[in-house]
């Protein structure tokens, strides 16, 4: 697959099939996605994979603190609002994304069923978190999203699936204690990453990008 076709043509898979992806095809990416650039070469990532039991561990926990309506506590806040354009984006991304699968906007239920299977990785096995150390700044978050694009394209050239969850990372406690990590490592993002279900009307959906974005001064 060219560059720009896999840039063009990839999109956030969220319904995978209950199938294992081989240790080989992941250290693939993940090596090849290493080459991402950073400060300095400082390489400020870190990179825990989950898969067996690790996995259920980690659904079990989050989809039970998400169904709870635990307050999350991410390493990384969330926002509390967005600018009015980025908040139009996702309004409107949600909209769409909702009505082309069939969930009506005033179904609670359905949305909420939903919007939980974001904390048991969409159904695949496997995930890939991105984690630094505390003491590490804005501009390392920055490198680490280098990274996290080099998965993702990498992924989708090997005809895997991928999608970026801040929702796997709200819960941040939980990923330690998976992963046996101290405190001063601080989680990033989480990527479902597996085999995805190509009949799946949610894995159809292509987002929309404005383009009204570029300026190009003389």
């Amino acid at each position: 697959m060219e560059l720009f076709e896999a840039i063009g043509s990839r999109t956030s898979k969220r319904d995978f099939e209950d199938k294992p992806v081989p240790r080989e095809i992941i250290d693939k990416i993940l090596k090849s996605s290493l080459r991402a650039p950073s400060w300095a070469n400082s390489q400020p990532w870190e990179i825990a994979v989950s898969t067996g039991k690790t996995s259920e561990f980690i659904k079990t926990n989050l989809y039970e603190l998400a169904k709870n309506c635990t307050p999350i506590n991410p390493d990384y806040p969330f926002p509390d609002s967005w600018p009015e354009k980025q908040g139009n984006n996702m309004f409107e991304t949600g909209r769409r994304r909702f009505e082309y699968i069939g969930i009506n906007r005033d179904d609670k239920e359905k949305r909420t069923e939903f919007s939980l299977r974001n904390y048991v990785f969409f159904h695949s096995r496997t995930a890939i978190f991105i984690y630094m150390d505390e003491n590490l700044g804005l501009w390392s978050v920055f490198d680490c999203g280098f990274l996290a694009q080099n998965i993702l394209l990498a992924a989708h050239d090997l005809g895997l699936g991928a999608c970026p969850q801040a929702y796997l990372v709200a819960y941040p406690d939980v990923l330690r204690k998976a992963f046996k990590l101290p405190k001063n490592k601080k989680f990033l993002l989480g990527i479902s990453i597996g085999y995805y279900k190509k009949a799946s009307k949610v894995n159809e959906i292509k987002t929309f990008r404005n383009e009204d974005v570029i300026n190009y001064f003389e």
